[in-house]
């Protein structure tokens, strides 16, 4: 009986002195948990707030100032030709009149991709009509930089300097980039020196931004400005995703979140193009493409959100046609790259060389099909290597010696209208069966007719001349380059 007291008396000491404890850990912060951790800042789980800092600081030294000095020709006044003809210029007793230029200083951005010759990717745009190239590096030093070449198209341009110790970029991989990936832009806009910008990739697959048709670029928020141009857009490794060239912008020419970057897969094979050969010879499928629309997918017995590239003409004697691609494929991947629609492929196209084997993934009657195809000479085979591509909205089709229509009617046969495209919008509209025989008055037997006239187009309005059944019409078009 005894013992059971004292025991029962040794457990209510203890049960109050850990009430006690308990008491005081909640009252008193500092003995519940240890200082340190009171006094840095966290996020709801409990991790510690990151910092970009170590990896800008790895970064900056691989991004140069480019420093440009050069003379632009000035639009002279109409009259100034006939008072410099030295004919009439004698009997005003005039004298020869100098070439009028104007003299320039400029400031762009540059990245270091080759430490060891010292070559730096930048953008074209940066080093045009300049006679003297300066590049800065991070430590402050200076070198006279040479142009290995350039491509107007791509807007890339590659420099050299002589000089060690330099510090390279890695390169990333921007076809694995999604919309909400996080991205810093480094470079001197405005002259600020080493500036870094945060933000996210807003868009990819961009067109049609004031640059040439065919390319694609990366739309970002991170902050892009007038020096930024030739800079590195990298991610959060630290790994070059893409070079920075271009923003959409208010009057003043600021930043309104809006910037663009050229994808560094795209950029690299631009750049191998030029140290190795000077320049960039283009070669060309030889294929006429289309975006899949979800209408078309669903015509051709494919899921209405596949996406890729149709091909609606095959060139007789291209590389296309000898690796067998047919007239209604599907290109989803070349290369291993994913295509989504035919700007993805005239951008991975657009940057190799004639007589490159590319490897094609298509879609043909529902099965996944692997080709390989040379690529050809646009010059051979009297094609532009980026021929214009209007979006009528239709899909055509030459008429074929099984077609009841042949040697009936010379012209192209739609197939297939999408709802929402410009020749549902024509007045009168086309319609599946309508043969189109004429363009712009201009006869046309058969596509490549076709795409010829229509690449020439210039008006806004199309003007169509169609046989349906027996009744010839003319139609108008609105188009939607």
């Amino acid at each position: 009986m005894k013992r059971w007291s004292l025991t029962a008396l040794v457990l209510v000491v203890l049960l109050t002195a850990v009430n006690v404890a308990l008491t005081l850990g909640a009252r008193v912060p500092a003995l519940a948990a240890p200082r340190a951790r009171t006094l840095m800042p966290v996020f709801r789980d409990g991790a510690p707030v990151p910092s970009l800092a170590p990896m800008i600081h790895a970064v900056t030294p691989a991004v140069v100032n480019i420093a440009t000095r050069g003379t632009l020709p000035v639009r002279r006044s109409p009259l100034t030709p006939f008072f410099q003809n030295p004919f009439f210029g004698q009997f005003f007793n005039l004298a020869p009149e100098a070439p009028v230029v104007q003299h320039f200083e400029a400031l762009g951005s540059g990245v270091i991709v080759n430490a060891r010759k010292g070559y730096i990717l930048t953008n074209d745009h940066v080093i045009r009509h300049a006679h003297s190239i300066v590049v800065t590096t991070y430590n402050n030093d200076r070198y006279k930089a040479r142009v290995v070449g350039v491509d107007r198209r791509s807007d890339l341009a590659v420099l050299q300097i002589h000089a060690r110790h330099l510090q390279q970029i890695v390169f990333g991989n921007s076809d694995r980039l999604e919309v909400g990936d996080f991205v810093v832009a480094i470079g001197n806009p405005f002259g600020l020196e080493h500036t870094a910008t945060f933000g996210i990739v807003s868009g990819l697959g961009r067109t049609n931004i004031g640059k040439d048709e065919g390319d694609t670029f990366i739309q970002t928020d991170a902050a892009i400005n007038p020096g930024n141009s030739g800079g590195a857009l990298v991610n959060l490794r630290g790994h070059l995703v893409g070079i920075n060239t271009a923003i959409l912008t208010e009057n003043d020419g600021g930043n309104i979140g809006i910037g663009f970057a050229i994808p560094v897969d795209l950029a690299r094979q631009v750049m191998d193009q030029i140290i190795k050969y000077g320049r960039v010879e283009r070669g060309v499928l030889g294929v006429y493409v289309e975006d899949l629309s979800p209408q078309r997918a669903e015509a051709l017995g494919l899921p209405r959100n596949t996406q890729g590239a149709l091909v609606t003409e095959v060139l007789p004697g291209s590389g296309a046609a000898h690796a067998g691609v047919r007239q209604y494929d599907v290109i989803v991947s070349l290369n291993g790259h994913r295509i989504r629609n035919i700007s993805d492929l005239e951008a991975y196209i657009g940057v190799k060389r004639v007589g490159t084997v590319v490897r094609l993934v298509i879609l043909r009657h529902g099965r996944r099909l692997t080709l390989r195809a040379r690529l050809g000479s646009a010059r051979s085979m009297g094609v532009s290597a980026f021929p214009k591509h209007v979006d009528l909205g239709i899909a055509l089709s030459n008429i074929t010696p099984g077609s009841p229509l042949y040697g009936r009617i010379h012209g192209v046969l739609v197939v297939g209208v999408n709802p929402g495209g410009p020749a549902a919008r024509a007045n009168p509209p086309l319609d599946v069966g309508d043969v189109i025989t004429a363009v712009d008055e201009v006869p046309v037997a058969n596509l490549a007719q076709f795409r010829a006239v229509l690449a020439h187009h210039k008006a806004g309005v199309l003007l169509l001349t169609v046989q349906r059944g027996s009744q010839i019409f003319v139609t108008t078009v609105p188009l939607r380059k």
